[in-house]
C-alpha cells in the first residue's frame, strides 16, 4: 500500500499540474483562447451603471457607421409609418433615372397634396432641380409628386420597391412618393440602410442640410423660399466639432414625429440616428440631443 502511495507521489509531480490537472485544463485552455480570437472593434461602452435613457420614441437606433456597431435601440426591428421619410427614396429612385436639372414641369391640379407647406401651384412652371431640392429642404409634397409624374416610370411606387429591394430593405414597402399614405412603413434597421445610399449621393446630402432653398417660378417670376424642417440645422449638433451630413424630417398623425440623421463629429467620425413614433415635434429634437450626449458619454472611440 505505501508504495503505491509512493508511486501516486511521483506521477503527480511529474504532470504539469500535479492532481489537479483534470480540473484546471479545461480552464487553462479556454480563457487564454478566448483572450487571443477576440477582436475589438468599434466605440466600447465605457460606463456600465447607466441603462440608457427614458425615452418617448416608439423606436429608435443609434449606429456607429464606420464599425456598424449598436450604441442604442428600442423596438430596433418593429415596422412603422415613415411618413416624409419616403422622400429619400423618391429622390434615389429620380437619381437613377439621370434626370435633367433644367427641364421645366407645369404644376398640375393633380400634384397637389393636403398636408405641410405649399411652395408650389397649378399652372407654374418650375426646374426639375428646383422641385428636387423643394422636396428635400422644405419636405414640398407637390415637389415629389410631380418629380415622381415626370419620372418616366408608370407605377413609380413598384420603382421605389425594387430600390429598396436593391438594398436589402426587407422591412419596407412604399405606396407613395411623397411619404403621406401611412402605409409607407420601414424599421430602424431598414432607415440606416436608406441613410448610407441617400446620404452618399451629394445632390441628396447637400439638399437636406441646407437651412433653405430659393428658387424662381419660370412664367410668374415669382421667387419662393423653401425653409428646412430640420431644426436642428441651427442647433449645437451643426457647430463647431459637430457637423450634420444629411436629415430627413417626418410627421403624419400616424406615424408621429420621425428623424433620420447622419451626425459627424470631430475625432470621433460619424453615428446614425433613427427615431419613429415620437409624440410631438419638441420631444423630437430634445430626444436627439439626449441620445447624442448619452453615447458621447458612454462609449469612447
Amino acid at each position: 500500500m505505501l508504495n503505491f502511495i509512493n508511486t501516486l507521489i511521483i506521477a503527480s509531480l511529474l504532470l504539469p499540474s500535479g492532481f489537479n490537472f483534470l480540473i484546471q485544463r479545461s480552464a487553462d485552455f479556454s480563457f487564454p483562447s478566448l483572450a487571443i480570437t477576440k477582436k475589438i472593434t468599434g466605440p466600447q461602452r465605457i460606463n456600465n451603471k447607466s441603462l440608457g435613457l427614458k425615452t418617448v420614441a416608439k423606436s429608435i437606433l443609434v449606429v456607429d457607421d464606420a464599425s456598424g456597431s449598436t450604441l442604442y435601440s428600442k423596438n430596433q426591428s418593429a415596422v412603422l409609418p415613415i411618413a416624409s421619410i419616403s422622400k429619400l427614396m423618391t429622390a434615389l429612385v429620380i437619381l437613377d433615372t439621370k434626370p435633367d436639372w433644367s427641364q421645366v414641369v407645369k404644376i398640375t391640379k393633380e400634384d397637389e397634396r393636403e398636408g405641410g407647406m405649399v411652395y408650389f401651384f397649378e399652372g407654374e412652371e418650375v426646374t426639375v432641380k428646383d422641385l428636387f431640392n423643394a422636396m428635400l429642404v422644405a419636405s414640398s409634397n407637390e415637389a415629389a409628386i410631380a418629380l415622381a409624374r415626370i419620372s418616366g416610370f408608370s407605377d413609380f411606387s413598384a420603382a421605389m420597391n425594387k430600390k429598396a429591394a436593391e438594398l436589402k430593405m426587407s422591412d419596407s414597402y412604399f405606396l407613395d412618393p411623397s411619404g403621406l399614405n401611412p402605409k409607407n412603413v420601414s424599421s430602424a434597421g431598414d432607415l440606416v440602410k436608406l441613410a448610407n445610399a441617400a446620404f452618399a449621393r451629394p445632390e441628396i446630402a447637400e439638399a437636406t442640410k441646407a437651412l433653405d432653398y430659393k428658387f424662381e417660378v419660370l412664367n410668374n417670376q415669382r421667387v419662393g423660399r423653401a425653409v428646412n424642417t430640420d431644426k436642428l440645422l441651427d442647433s449645437y449638433l451643426n457647430k463647431g466639432d459637430y457637423k450634420i451630413i444629411g436629415a430627413k424630417t417626418g410627421h403624419l398623425d400616424e406615424a408621429g414625429y420621425c428623424l433620420l440623421l447622419r451626425l459627424e463629429k470631430k475625432d470621433i467620425g460619424s453615428l446614425t440616428l433613427v427615431l419613429m413614433g415620437i409624440d410631438n415635434l419638441p420631444n423630437r429634437w430634445q430626444e436627439t440631443k439626449g441620445l447624442v450626449d448619452w453615447v458621447l458619454d458612454n462609449y469612447q472611440w
